[in-house]
């Protein structure tokens, strides 16, 4: 029985001793014991957020860890600057080695809104080496997540009281719209209903005026039918009047003949009077509408125009006859002297003598003009 009880102690025992060992290498691999490490240190006015075994990021990748923070003073009485000592590894879990360039800095920011803080190392600057085991760097810290909300929540509340400020003349310009346009459609009703009864009277009067231009044109047009007819018949009736009447006036004219200028001239005056009747009916023909406008007779078949004419010719012919006058009672110009040393042809003088007393009329003779007028 104590054989079996030493047994089941050494086995409880060495349980217990494999469980420590699991532990304990966890722990070691867990905390990077046996890993390369070195520290650089940092400066801060205040440690507020920061703890021991705070993690160090590097653009998003943990580097090492916060190992101590110690205060020590600031050269004021009362002020005090905290030096925190970062373990960063010295190497990459690849084998590259991480060195830092002298122009990284810390910044404090929280790593999540409910809190929690992480130190984020940030290369502003290359200006040349690296920082080696032992340097200060600078702590900057950044706005906090509540902050950011925070500024956040001012810039909607002025966004949001900027809009309910806008919105509100915006109702307001509206309310005044709709007020000016209750006071317009008022005043439109009041002067719609002011002048109805005018309008339909207006109205009744206009349809009245119509029916009665509807009535008086239709009259006019049946009136006018038959006016034109009318005058149709009478313009052929006084066409054939006109051809009677020509043909009266040749045969006065045949039967009256150069020995009764009287009635001649009254002939003529007569056809004269025909040719515009004749024009007259023929321009009334083309447009009716002339009987209330007139017709204008050219002055070529006026009675006027014709005796201009004639007096025109008178004095023409009567101007050619005293030309003719003169011009036979001018003196013929004197023959040039001839050479008498010349020999004289028998009878050349003679030979032209019945020349010129044919060529001149007799002494005492009257001259005939071309007209058969002395």
């Amino acid at each position: 029985m104590s054989a079996n009880v030493q047994r089941s102690d050494l086995y409880v025992g060495v349980f217990l001793v494999s469980m420590v060992a699991l532990v304990v290498a966890a722990l070691v691999a867990t905390s990077g014991w046996g890993t390369d490490r070195y520290d650089i240190f940092v400066r801060t006015a205040s440690a507020q957020d920061l703890t021991v075994d705070t993690r160090i990021f590097l653009q998003g990748l943990e580097v090492g860890r916060i190992t101590q923070i110690n205060p020590r003073p600031a050269g004021r009485a009362g002020q005090l600057e905290f030096i925190l000592r970062l373990s960063l590894l010295d190497r990459f879990p690849d084998g590259t080695p991480l060195r830092l360039p002298r122009g990284t800095d810390a910044e404090v920011v929280q790593s999540s809104p409910l809190g929690g803080s992480q130190v984020q190392l940030t290369v502003r600057s290359d200006s040349g080496g690296t920082l080696a085991p032992g340097d200060t760097i600078d702590l900057r810290r950044g706005g906090s997540a509540l902050d950011a909300f925070g500024a956040l929540a001012r810039d909607l509340k002025g966004t949001i009281e900027a809009t309910l400020v806008a919105s509100t003349a915006t109702l307001n310009s509206f309310r005044v719209l709709a007020d000016s346009l209750t006071i317009a459609t008022g005043t439109g009703r009041r002067f719609l209903v002011g002048i109805q009864p005018g309008v339909e009277k207006i109205m009744g009067d206009v349809s009245v005026n119509l029916e009665r231009l509807r009535f008086l044109l239709d009259s006019t047009n049946t009136r006018t039918g038959v006016t034109m007819r009318g005058l149709d018949s009478t313009m052929a009736q006084s066409r054939v009047l006109i051809r009677r009447l020509d043909s009266l006036t040749q045969v006065a004219l045949a039967m009256g003949g150069d020995a009764r200028p009287e009635i001649a001239a009254m002939l003529a005056n007569f056809r004269q009077i025909s040719v515009q009747l004749q024009y007259v009916l023929d321009q009334i023909g083309r447009r009716p509408m002339r009987l209330i406008f007139g017709v204008d007779v050219p002055d070529s078949i006026t009675p006027g125009d014709q005796a201009r004419r004639q007096i025109a010719a008178e004095d023409s012919a009567r101007a050619r006859r005293a030309a003719e006058d003169s011009a036979r009672a001018r003196p013929p110009a004197p023959a040039p002297p001839q050479d008498t040393s010349r020999a004289r042809p028998p009878g050349g003088d003679t030979a032209r003598a019945p020349a010129d007393t044919a060529r001149r009329p007799p002494p005492g003779a009257a001259a005939v003009t071309p007209a058969g007028r002395p």
